[in-house]
């Protein structure tokens, strides 16, 4: 199977390249409610890009192309993470006061968590430090701009909602500051419905070198579970 793919440029990450989580998504909603993606090429934007799905079984593979340029791998798999208890959405809220990004933002034009972004273009999950948790967590109430027709959150940009939170989980360990995805691995349970009330939260996982790793959830107001990742983050020089 070959189809093809646009990245529009609203869904940068990056000023240059697509957000992470948007580009996992873009493979990992073809795959299944469960996926592993892996990032090998920063994803360009507003560049036709061709998908492809190699082998059969537990061996199959899809891939995210430009050309002759290997983008992305992905392939069935659940992401192993212990998911924390989420605070109230009152509690998200005030706890976006604490969001690291308002002080310094290497991509603050980034859709997920810019704090450049208009509100109804990009998400605006602002995720900061929940009380004396060690959790981050902002409270998100979908606008109509990332709905599809049946009211549904698209869920491409379910999984941009995944991206972000865990690298500012990380922050809370002193995780490297200047950092991209590498490998994201989410679940999607519920469908994330346009005007509805969620808490979207990240929590630290573990660092090996330049490598480290975070975890992130979405729950409605009322504490129920829709979707939850594991962030592989990595360290660039600077």
């Amino acid at each position: 199977m070959f189809t093809r793919a646009v990245i529009p440029s609203r869904f940068n990450g990056p000023p240059t390249s697509a957000n992470g989580g948007y580009a996992c998504g873009l493979l990992g909603t073809l795959i299944g409610d469960s996926a592993e993606v892996t990032l090998r090429k920063p994803p360009p934007l507003d560049r036709e890009l061709g998908i492809e799905v190699l082998g059969e079984g537990a061996a199959r593979e899809w891939r995210l192309v430009d050309g002759d340029t290997l983008i992305a791998t992905g392939r069935a798999a659940e992401p192993d993470v212990t998911i924390p208890a989420p605070p109230s959405f009152e509690s998200a809220l005030e706890a976006e006061q604490a969001y690291e990004g308002f002080r310094a933002h290497h991509f603050p034009t980034c859709f997920v968590c810019g704090t450049q972004r208009e509100v109804g273009d990009g998400l605006r999950l602002f995720t900061g430090k929940a009380g004396d948790r060690e959790l981050v967590a902002a409270g998100w109430t979908p606008e109509p701009t990332v709905g599809n027709a049946d009211g549904n959150v698209d869920p491409i940009v379910v999984w941009s909602a995944l991206d972000c939170p865990s690298y500012f989980a990380g922050r809370l360990r002193d995780f490297g500051r200047v950092a991209v995805l590498g490998r994201m691995t989410a679940t999607l349970r519920l469908p994330i419905r346009v005007g509805a009330a969620y808490v979207v939260v990240g929590w630290p996982i573990g660092k090996d070198g330049r490598k480290w790793e975070g975890g992130s959830a979405i729950f409605t107001a009322e504490g129920e579970l829709c979707a939850f990742a594991r962030g592989l983050w990595i360290e660039l020089n600077q």
